[in-house]
């Protein structure tokens, strides 16, 4: 008996123009009736993802930020930011890739440089409350997470690098093929949901979960019916119970709620 599924955004729930099948819509009611909880764990920010799920962003959990910002609708559950010292440390190592772009995410909003202003368009595909600086040096907010975005594409390699560059309570990870994420180590999508199965008393064997890329490691890792995507990096299918036989631009994970909502009843 399935008791909750969660779902990465990118890649995975939404097509290449940031949609989904309206069959979700139907979906979500039915889960609501069954007393399924709904996750949405994402590198997306909180505020982006509640939203572009109103009116049933009040009964959805978010985990977002990569598992850095948790909550039920507009309540916030819980969130871990990086301390002053590793901020620093992490836009340090970042100095030896100049050609990558920065976003600090933040518990007020999402901070850019002003030098990359011409960025904001993709930034505000996966944030809001933009703000622009002149540097990063005297930011008045707590820095959940620290996104590197690469304009061709490639940030693979410098993932290595930068990793090399962080000192010991840092992690990187990559969310496709542009993005590199910093955070705490030990923060993630996998701790967020262990953090809603504690709290809903539900158990990693009643847990569903979709994932594409590899900031959704943990995530699988996290429930007993894990699914990657048929257009998922090789390491995600290689840990997931089932590949499933679409991608996303085909809605899988909608065709695989189907399946789940009526092999239960």
């Amino acid at each position: 008996m399935i008791k909750m599924i969660a779902t990465d955004m990118d890649g995975t729930f939404l097509d290449e123009n940031k949609m989904f099948d309206y069959e979700f819509l139907s979906q979500f009611y039915k889960m609501e009736d069954r007393n399924i909880k709904f996750v949405l764990a994402s590198g997306n920010q909180y505020f982006r993802l509640y939203g572009q799920f109103i009116p049933m962003s009040e009964e959805i959990y978010f985990v977002a930020d990569n598992g850095s910002y948790i909550a039920k609708g507009p309540r916030l559950i819980a969130y871990e930011t990086l301390s002053d010292e590793q901020v620093k440390a992490a836009l340090k190592a970042l100095q030896s890739q100049p050609q990558l772009f920065v976003i600090m995410s933040g518990l007020k909003g999402v901070h850019l440089l002003e030098k990359d202003r011409a960025y904001a368009p993709i930034a505000h595909t996966y944030y809001r409350n933009l703000m622009f600086h002149e540097n990063f040096d005297h930011v008045d907010d707590e820095i959940m997470k620290i996104a590197i975005y690469d304009p061709n594409a490639d940030i693979h390699q410098y993932e290595d690098a930068i990793r090399k560059l962080l000192p010991s309570g840092l992690t990187a990870t990559t969310a496709g093929n542009e993005w590199l994420d910093i955070q705490k180590t030990g923060v993630n999508k996998g701790a967020g949901i262990r953090k809603l199965q504690k709290l809903l008393n539900i158990s990693p064997d009643e847990c569903a979960a979709f994932g594409d890329a590899m900031n959704d490691f943990t995530l699988l890792n996290s429930v007993k019916y894990s699914y990657a995507m048929k257009n998922a990096d090789p390491r995600i299918k290689a840990i997931a119970r089932e590949t499933l036989p679409w991608t996303n631009q085909q809605q899988g994970v909608v065709k695989q709620i189907r399946k789940i909502l009526n092999d239960q009843y």
